[in-house]
């Protein structure tokens, strides 16, 4: 190896080792879920994703309500 690239690549080698370590690290602690009650935070996202859903059947039904509406009634020729 090249003597000009032998600090470039112990610089790389280190750079990834501890990019590496903090990825798993990071990875570990996230997973790590104690001291958080799961069911509550289950109940809660399901009660967010009912409200969401309710706001989006209104939406939608009031759209297609309005446009019904402005549909003119068909006239024989």
């Amino acid at each position: 190896m090249n003597l000009q690239l032998l600090p470039l690549t112990v610089w790389a080698q280190v750079a990834y080792g501890t990019a590496r370590e903090r990825v798993v690290d990071a990875w570990a602690h996230r997973t790590d879920d104690d001291g958080v009650d799961e069911a509550v935070t289950k109940m809660i996202w399901l009660a967010v994703g009912i409200v969401v859903a309710i706001a989006a059947t209104a939406f939608l039904m009031s759209t297609f309500e309005t446009a019904r509406d402005n549909v003119p009634d068909p006239v024989a020729p």
